[in-house]
C-alpha cells in the first residue's frame, strides 16, 4: 500500500471519531477526501493538483488547533501529492 493511500485510510479513520458536534469538519473533510481520490484515480492534470494541494493547505490551517490528527494526515496527503 502506498503512503498516500495509507495517509487517505488513516484519515479517514479519524473522521470516524470525530464527535457529532464536528459534522461541518466531517463533511468538509469528506469533500477534500473526494477531491483527492478523484484527483489521484487520473481526474485530474497538474493544474488540478495544485488545487487540490491548496484545498489541503487551507483546510490544514482551518483545523490545526482542534483536530491535529487531521491535519497530520492531511499534511502527509499534500506532501505525498507535491
Amino acid at each position: 500500500m502506498s503512503k498516500l493511500q495509507t495517509s487517505l485510510d488513516r484519515l479517514r479513520s479519524e473522521l470516524q471519531h470525530l464527535e457529532s458536534g464536528d459534522a461541518a469538519t466531517r463533511q468538509h473533510i469528506e469533500q477534500l477526501l473526494t477531491e483527492i481520490e478523484s484527483h489521484v484515480a487520473g481526474a485530474g492534470d497538474a493544474r488540478r493538483r495544485g488545487t487540490v494541494v491548496a484545498n489541503i493547505s487551507d483546510a490544514i490551517r482551518r483545523f490545526e488547533v482542534e483536530h491535529p490528527k487531521v491535519t497530520a494526515y492531511l499534511g502527509e496527503i499534500a506532501a505525498a501529492l507535491g
